[in-house]
């Protein structure tokens, strides 16, 4: 408990806004203490709501506190996506990325949220539905490199479906079997003639979700959103390699890297040791719109 409060605390959402959340940090204490689930928005302007479960978990209470601060590229995912946009989220959870981007695109864009654990598709389901986003598919299922099923982990870290994964661990209890299909196939069954954004979170699995998107990747060159989580390396949740492996899969595809910093995507040359996102971007696809043309 200890620990998920520092690094709440240490965000830099809470430091960027302490009174505003810590407001609603005593405030979710106090749902909590209730038993209740309200909804609340997503960001201050564009109105998504969703609604959390009522409990102490990392994701229950980093997205009531931080709503829209708890990852830079959600924060301004609006340089990402457009309307119109095609995005495709991978390891959706409960909805965060989806529901922006899903107001982003607008009725004319189109929004895949990939999300194969039970709990979590369930509350992104109601979350979507909360929204009335006729622009989302929502796919129970996983991405992988192959077509067929596998076992989700469960991995123990707080019991929060954030950290379930393809990827076997020795903090996994238990696991559920779910189906996989590569991105190039689910492209080709939903027959897309455009993706402008991919988001990949996938708890270390990211290099075999890339090896199933080489046609995907080399038709489209979609900006990729993918996780770096140095964490759980180092608890042993994830393959070491994972990291290096996506960024030299994404490298061979022509991609180049940057890194969300004071708001706007800066070139980064490694992978480096923070925690949080890489964005990879391709000379020949779409690319971030920054901070002083929005509106143009």
């Amino acid at each position: 408990m200890l620990r998920r409060l520092k690094k709440l605390i240490d965000h830099p959402g809470f430091r960027a806004e302490p009174l505003t959340m810590s407001g609603r940090s005593l405030a979710w204490a106090a749902h909590v203490a209730r038993g209740a689930s309200p909804v609340f928005p997503l960001t201050a302007s564009g109105g998504e709501k969703m609604r959390v479960p009522s409990d102490l978990r990392y994701t229950s209470v980093s997205c009531y506190v931080l709503r829209d601060w708890c990852e830079p590229e959600l924060r301004h995912l609006d340089q990402l996506v457009r309307p119109g946009s095609v995005f495709i989220d991978i390891g959706a959870n409960i909805g965060l990325f989806t529901l922006k981007a899903a107001r982003l695109t607008g009725p004319q864009g189109r929004v895949i949220a990939i999300e194969p654990g039970t709990e979590a598709a369930n509350r992104l389901e109601e979350n979507v539905g909360l929204n009335s986003y006729a622009q989302v598919t929502i796919l129970r299922q996983a991405l992988s490199d192959s077509n067929g099923e596998a076992v989700l982990h469960h991995v123990q870290l707080g019991n929060d479906p954030q950290a379930y994964s393809l990827v076997g661990s020795a903090l996994a209890t238990d696991g559920e079997t779910v189906k996989t299909e590569t991105l190039d196939s689910l492209v080709s069954r939903l027959a897309l003639t455009q993706i402008d954004c991919i988001k990949m979170d996938v708890e270390g699995a990211e290099p075999m979700v890339i090896a199933g998107a080489a046609q995907t990747l080399d038709r489209f060159h979609p900006m990729v959103i993918f996780e770096i989580n140095t964490t759980l390396i180092a608890k042993g949740t994830q393959g070491a390699g994972a990291n290096d492996a996506a960024w030299q899969m994404l490298k061979a595809h022509g991609y180049g890297f940057r890194r969300f910093r004071d708001g706007s995507p800066v070139p980064v040359d490694s992978v480096g040791s923070e925690f949080g996102n890489l964005l990879a971007v391709h000379p020949d696809g779409p690319s971030p719109v920054g901070p002083q043309d929005m509106g143009r």
